[in-house]
C-alpha cells in the first residue's frame, strides 16, 4: 500500500473532476479519520456521484482491472498491484512511493517497455499534507 499526502489527493480529485471521465478511485480508509477527509475538495462525491465511484477500502482489483471498461490504471507498483496489472493487460501509468515500488516500476517502464512513469525518481516525506 502507499500513502499519499492529503495535497496530492486533493490534486487528483481536481483532475479527475476537470477530465469528466468515468473512474473508480479506491483509497485506503485511515483510522480516526472523519467521513470528509482533508484532502477532499467541498462537495466533490456529491458532483462526482454519475461519473465516480470512490471505493474506501478494500476493491476487487482483478475484477475491475480485468473490465472491458478499463481504459487505465494508476499504480503505486506494488508488487500485488504490478502481477495483477500484468496479467490482465490493462495500461498503467506508474506512481511508485517507497521500497520494491521503484524496482517493479524500473520492470515494467524500462525493462517491459510496457507502462508509462509520470516521474517520481525518488521518495520523499512531506511533512503536513
Amino acid at each position: 500500500m502507499a500513502k499519499y499526502g492529503d495535497s496530492q489527493l486533493y490534486e487528483i480529485a481536481m483532475v479527475l473532476e476537470s477530465s469528466g471521465q468515468q473512474f473508480i478511485w479506491v483509497i485506503r480508509r485511515e483510522k480516526n479519520k472523519e467521513k470528509n477527509e482533508g484532502w477532499q475538495p467541498d462537495g466533490f462525491e456529491e458532483r462526482m456521484k454519475d461519473t465516480g465511484l470512490i471505493i474506501r477500502g478494500w476493491a476487487p482489483q482483478v475484477l475491475i482491472l480485468d473490465h472491458k471498461a478499463v481504459g487505465g490504471f494508476l499504480t503505486h507498483c506494488g508488487w500485488n498491484s504490478t502481477s495483477e496489472g500484468l496479467s490482465t493487460g490493462v495500461s498503467m501509468v506508474t506512481w511508485p512511493v517507497f521500497g520494491e515500488q521503484f524496482y517493479n516500476e524500473k520492470l515494467v517502464t524500462e525493462i517491459l517497455r510496457i507502462w508509462i512513469s509520470i516521474g517520481a525518481l525518488k521518495w520523499r516525506l512531506v511533512i503536513g499534507g
